[in-house]
């Protein structure tokens, strides 16, 4: 059974403040947790400014929604792929489980994630063949994508946080959010 999500009109203000910087049911998820809440979204979004282009990012989070069969993070990540560049085509071959995409680059990722996500109980993925594409910033930062984002399935599925019937346009909220918090970074001079 999913645990009952706090409504938006039940907020308190703290709460509210978090829903607001990403109005969706994962924030009303995320608040029930108090103090994690807008750390939680503040490195999810780190995400969106960091190492990593869009494309590797959108992949990236595609096949760790697809292997932990998460929804809503393909719900909410298909229209970011697409918007990021991504051919339909291959973001279908991403979420069925596919090996091989006709780009090295691409086939790599996918391989590094996949193994990743197979030594969660062993001693971690090789990175060998990604050193051949990517630096190492941007292995370390794909490792802790992968591993933030097997943690918002956990939490999604837990707690069973389905996707938002409308979403004005899930883009547009996640840029609004990324500058909130660098602005606010900025405001404190962090």
């Amino acid at each position: 059974m999913a645990a009952q999500l706090p409504s938006v009109e039940d907020l308190d203000p703290a709460q509210r403040e978090v829903y607001d910087l990403f109005p969706a049911n994962l924030s009303r998820g995320l608040v029930m947790t108090k103090a994690s809440a807008k750390p939680y979204l503040a490195l999810g979004l780190s995400f969106r400014t960091g190492a990593l282009s869009a494309e590797t990012r959108e992949l990236v989070i595609l096949r760790v929604g697809a292997v932990t069969n998460a929804p809503y993070e393909i719900h909410h990540h298909v229209p970011e792929a697409r918007a990021a560049g991504i051919p339909d085509s291959m973001i279908d071959d991403v979420l069925s489980g596919a090996t091989s995409f006709g780009d090295g680059r691409v086939d790599v990722l996918v391989a590094f994630v996949d193994d990743l996500l197979a030594q969660i109980k062993g001693g971690g993925a090789g990175t060998g063949p990604m050193q051949e594409f990517y630096s190492d910033n941007e292995i370390a930062e794909v490792t802790l994508l992968v591993g933030h984002y097997v943690m918002t399935a956990m939490f999604i599925k837990t707690l069973g946080v389905v996707p938002e019937e409308f979403v004005a346009d899930a883009t547009s909220i996640l840029a609004d959010a990324t500058a909130k918090l660098y602005d606010e970074r900025v405001k404190d001079g962090r």
